[in-house]
């Protein structure tokens, strides 16, 4: 082991005697961190045969770090500088160690050392850190929940205490480019991390051509040196070997392009992105039928900076004609005025929310998506989740933001017309998203018929959520929608006038399913005299 002054930066852990090394191995700690506190980790790396070496952390010497990872690189067990390890040749990286090591792969950092794949532990995405430690102890907390190693920090002068407080360098994000990165990735990350929701870091993920992402039930954020500290090492090994093997494309642990992910936010996970390079525009769609005071609801309390989008007369047209239903879908020129008067940007993430679980919300979600945009998340739970997390809200007027530059051709999702709802009714499955005693046709307060599309079946929007608001877990969303017939055939949905629809498409989206929305719905079919309607519990 070498040191500077009282600070280890280089340690190193060999493979058992008489084995010939495996591989080559270089962490790289993280924010606070040095090249020891990796021993436990580096042992059992060695252990099985590969020759691991830890490095200083490179948020106190970049260059530094950056010129002993191109030296262990190419370092001989022998420890004759010049020709490569035997492969593979992996980086580890913990915290910002991980957002050094992509970045410095994404940008050909290894040069002609042979760089043959990353592992990335606790990646941090956000240019702020999630949750700032107010001590020493709150920071052991997020850091790791292992008793062991939290007595190891604690002991040890040489970590920097503070340290998760820090923002990592704001351009190390912007290098760590996954679409960049051309050796095979592996993740481990904590599904509890507070410092890098696993969310943001499944979307990342989702750009790497090559990746497992594995999530740590009950996970903090240093996933190598966690209470699950085992289990994170042998994960490491088994991918190392197969990466060593070359048993061909890397397996994904969970799916990376989550479906889940790419439609809905939790409160702490976008309070991060707020804070992040590329805070999303945030949309207020607070709409309830028979409550024309949504913009009074939002200028009481709203998320901080949220614009205010009217869903009557900026999310719908109308044409007068009742065969069109009460909410006829916007033309796109005029989707794209609103849009660009909201601040929306090609480049920029949205989120939208409001006070009923997103059953106003998914309308602005699905339009914006249907319109060309698809960036776009619904915030799970809405103003109630958000405050129920503590997070700050605002009131009054939200000035105009700068206008956007966002082009919504329209058309990107799939719509049904009434011939193809009646058609999907009976070739596939079509959902009628409104209440069972609606669709039974039992009582009809808006339109003039009452009752459903023959062969329609009753999925009410309602039971997308939990007693809390948010969305169902997505093996109950999985189950519910299996048992509806949604497997295998194309799926459409359908509600009163078009809106709540939107909500069940987004459920749908949440477990992978993609489905048709009928605009028009039952507020167009019920005006047309000729459609057919059924009545009772059955389609």
């Amino acid at each position: 082991m070498t040191a500077v002054g009282a600070v280890p930066v280089i340690a190193s852990w060999a493979e058992p005697e008489g084995i010939a090394p495996r591989g080559t191995v270089v962490v790289v700690p993280g924010r606070g961190e040095h090249a020891a506190v990796y021993e436990r980790f580096g042992r059992r790396i060695a252990a099985d045969g590969y020759r691991v070496w830890a490095v200083s952390d490179p948020t106190v010497d970049e260059e530094r770090t950056r010129s002993q990872v191109c030296a262990l690189l190419g370092r001989t067990p022998s420890e004759e500088p010049g020709e490569p390890g035997p492969p593979p040749r992996v980086l580890v990286g913990s915290d910002t160690g991980a957002l050094w090591a992509a970045g410095f792969a994404a940008s050909g950092g290894a040069g002609g050392t042979g760089l043959d794949g990353l592992v990335l532990a606790g990646l941090p995405l956000a240019a702020a850190p999630g949750t700032p430690a107010p001590s020493w102890a709150d920071e052991l907390a997020v850091r790791t929940s292992c008793p062991a190693h939290r007595g190891r920090l604690d002991g040890d002068d040489a970590v920097r205490r503070g340290a998760l407080a820090e923002p990592p360098p704001a351009d190390w994000a912007d290098r760590a480019r996954p679409g960049a990165i051309d050796v095979p990735v592996l993740g481990v990350h904590g599904a509890a991390d507070a410092i890098s929701p696993v969310d943001d870091v499944r979307r990342w993920f989702a750009g790497l051509p090559s990746a497992e992402l594995v999530s740590i039930t009950g996970g903090v954020h240093d996933a190598l040196n966690d209470r699950t500290h085992r289990t994170a090492a042998a994960t490491t090994v088994l991918w190392l070997e197969r990466l060593r093997e070359g048993t061909g494309p890397i397996a994904r642990a969970e799916p990376l392009t989550d479906p889940a992910a790419a439609v809905l936010v939790g409160p702490a996970a976008l309070a991060a992105d707020l804070a992040g390079p590329r805070p999303p525009v945030l949309l207020d769609v607070r709409w309830a039928l028979g409550d024309p005071d949504g913009r009074a609801h939002h200028r009481a309390a709203h998320l901080p900076g949220a614009v205010y989008v009217d869903l009557d007369t900026e999310l719908s047209r109308h044409t007068g004609d009742p065969a069109d239903g009460r909410h006829p879908l916007p033309e796109p020129a005029a989707l794209q005025s609103a849009a660009r008067r909201w601040g929306i940007r090609a480049d920029r993430p949205v989120v939208v929310y409001d006070a009923s679980g997103g059953l106003a919300a998914a309308r602005a979600w699905w339009l914006l998506r249907w319109g060309g945009h698809d960036d776009v998340r619904l915030l799970d739970g809405g103003l109630s989740a958000w405050q129920q997390a503590e997070l700050p809200v605002e009131s009054g007027d939200v000035p105009a933001p700068a206008p956007g530059d966002v082009v919504l051709p329209g058309g990107l999702l799939p719509v049904l017309d009434a011939d193809g709802a009646a058609e999907l009714a009976g070739s596939g499955l079509l959902l009628d998203a409104r209440a069972g005693e609606r669709y039974r046709g039992e009582v009809e307060p808006i339109d003039p018929r009452a009752g459903h599309v023959p062969g329609a079946v009753s999925a009410p929007t309602g039971d997308n959520l939990g007693p809390d608001g948010r969305f169902r877990p997505v093996a109950e969303l999985r189950a519910r929608f299996a048992a509806l017939g949604a497997r295998g055939r194309p799926v459409g949905v359908y509600c009163g006038s078009g809106v709540t629809a939107a909500h069940q498409v987004a459920a749908l989206a949440a477990i992978g399913v993609p489905a048709a929305l009928y605009p028009g719905s039952w507020s167009a079919w019920s005006n047309d005299p000729e459609r057919p309607v059924a009545t009772g519990v059955t389609p």
